[in-house]
């Protein structure tokens, strides 16, 4: 099996599209390669821990993603739970310090209008931020950034998630279609009072 087929197998677990190895490699040989790391890092329980929250809404505890949102949305409200929870909340610096708007992008799940406004509560509105809508697209997100957004290919890419699973799963494809090393740290915070592990996988 050759690497192309191999690639196409692999992203067939992403998306039916398999013929987007070509594409993407394609566009990966067109762009400037740059000796330098560019940061994806997730938002929820990486940067800012929610374990305080769920304490406080038990009901959320007992709903699972769209659930979740659903409840959240209509019974609590998207701006009760930014007031209530993320504004003039402090929140460990240990991983934020390390970046650079420039060289980072905040990549995270779920309901985009509640992750922009958690941003702007953590006076992050000079980062960029991509919101997907489970975790497994922040792989291919992750890909289409790089080539269409970035425009020039870093040496390495470091992630940072509590939750990292797909970017291990998906090393292969990403490193290959991008042509980088991708280093992945696997993050446990403890609630908001600091970090137990930041740790690479």
């Amino acid at each position: 099996m050759s690497n192309t087929e191999r690639l196409k197998q692999i992203i067939s677990g992403l998306t039916e599209q398999t013929g987007l190895v070509d594409f993407y490699i394609e566009e990966a040989n067109k762009l400037e390669r740059r000796d330098t790391s560019f940061v994806i890092c997730d938002l929820d329980d990486t940067l800012f821990g929610r374990r305080d929250q769920m304490k406080a809404e038990p009901e959320l505890v007992k709903r699972r993603w769209y659930e979740w949102n659903v409840y959240m949305i209509n019974q609590i409200w998207i701006h009760s739970m930014i007031k209530n929870h993320y504004e003039w909340k402090s929140y460990p610096q240990d991983i934020i310090e390390k970046l650079s708007p420039e060289h980072t992008l905040l990549l995270t799940a779920w309901v985009p209008e509640y992750q922009y406004l958690k941003r702007r509560a953590m006076k992050l509105d000079n980062f960029p931020i991509k919101v997907v809508w489970e975790w497994k697209d922040k792989i291919m997100a992750t890909i289409q950034y790089i080539l269409f957004e970035l425009k020039y290919i870093p040496s390495e890419i470091i992630v940072y998630e509590d939750r990292p699973q797909y970017f291990i799963q998906y090393r292969e494809l990403i490193e290959w279609v991008l042509g980088c090393e991708l280093t992945i740290m696997r993050v446990e915070m403890d609630g908001n009072e600091g970090y137990k592990k930041i740790e690479q996988d």
